[in-house]
């Protein structure tokens, strides 16, 4: 078949693409602009979430600070009566007396029964509010006593009162010693000398 044409145009003679055209540049703008605009929405909705997140952050503390007030008001209504309390160490002072006696009366060990039970009645009936008796020891003639006392003046007190009593009246204590231990009680141990002169009952 014959060629009724022929291409006199070489390949080196053909014009060069441009990289950079006008199409190309407005396609580019295009993309970054829709870029931007997708980092503007996504930056936007961040910021709203975050909001939401401190306002209920928020919210939350302000309901647990009202609690604590609450919960604290409630606290210094239930405090206890001072008197109520007063009462109460008197009887656990009381307690602890009766405690005391009864142990000793039922230590053998530590006591003599002759003239124990006079002894026991008189200190029964001489008792301060403000002292705990947790020993009582008898041994031939001697007398000791150790215990507890919510006020140091206490004790002496109680020693005064051995005046008016038939059984205690004119012993002399020779050994007298005061502490305080960590509850600020105050622990004592009084100790008469064996053998004394006796004074008659007063």
């Amino acid at each position: 078949m014959a060629k009724l044409a022929i291409n006199l145009l070489q390949p080196e003679l053909l014009p060069k693409r441009q990289l950079i055209t006008l199409s190309r540049v407005v396609a580019l703008w295009c993309l970054l602009l829709v870029l931007m605009l997708l980092l503007i929405v996504y930056s936007q909705v961040t910021v709203d979430n975050l909001s939401r997140d401190y306002r209920q952050a928020s919210e939350k503390q302000v309901e647990q600070q009202q609690l604590l007030d609450s919960l604290q008001q409630q606290v210094s209504q239930n405090r206890a009566n001072p008197e109520l309390i007063e009462r109460l160490d008197t009887l656990k002072v009381v307690l602890a007396n009766k405690k005391a006696l009864h142990q000793q009366l039922t230590d053998q060990s530590q006591t003599q029964a002759a003239g124990y039970s006079a002894a026991m009645t008189e200190l029964a009936s001489l008792h301060h509010k403000h002292v705990s008796l947790e020993q009582v020891i008898m041994n031939k003639g001697q007398l000791t006593f150790s215990g507890l006392a919510k006020r140091p003046d206490a004790v002496p007190q109680w020693l005064a009162g051995f005046e008016s009593s038939t059984f205690l009246s004119g012993k002399h204590f020779t050994h007298f010693s005061l502490s305080e231990n960590k509850q600020g009680l105050t622990n004592f141990v009084v100790s008469s000398a064996a053998n004394n002169a006796e004074k008659g009952p007063n």
